[in-house]
């Protein structure tokens, strides 16, 4: 059985309602408060709709720069190590999955920057 609305709607809905309805009843400090929530619902929103997509990507890109099979945690740890001391490994492909994971965040967090 599908379930309708599904989360990304139904927060979208949630954003519209506080910004078509409660942010034009209030002022000052709650105003900007409904603002601020109502843009956490759309990110919310865009997340949602990716179902874990981009995630799963980074984690298949990583896999294949690093040589090493794991999890989305363990293998940001070795990216991070191999970034991090005296001599970083900037390849050219890790800086291009490093362009890719940034876009893709970007996408959910700020769409319009793009």
């Amino acid at each position: 059985m599908i379930d309708r609305p599904a989360a990304p709607e139904l927060l979208e809905a949630m954003a519209d309602t506080l910004s078509d309805v409660v942010m034009p009843a209030c002022e000052g400090g709650p105003q900007h408060a409904a603002r601020v929530v109502a843009s956490l619902c759309r990110l919310l929103a865009r997340e949602a709709a990716d179902d874990g997509n981009g995630s799963a990507l980074t984690t298949v890109e990583l896999e294949e720069v690093l040589g090493e099979q794991g999890d989305l945690e363990s293998l940001v740890t070795q990216l991070d190590q191999r970034l991090s001391g005296a001599k970083p490994d900037l390849s050219p492909a890790i800086l291009e999955l490093l362009r890719r994971s940034v876009e893709r965040r970007l996408t959910i967090a700020k769409p319009d920057y793009l």
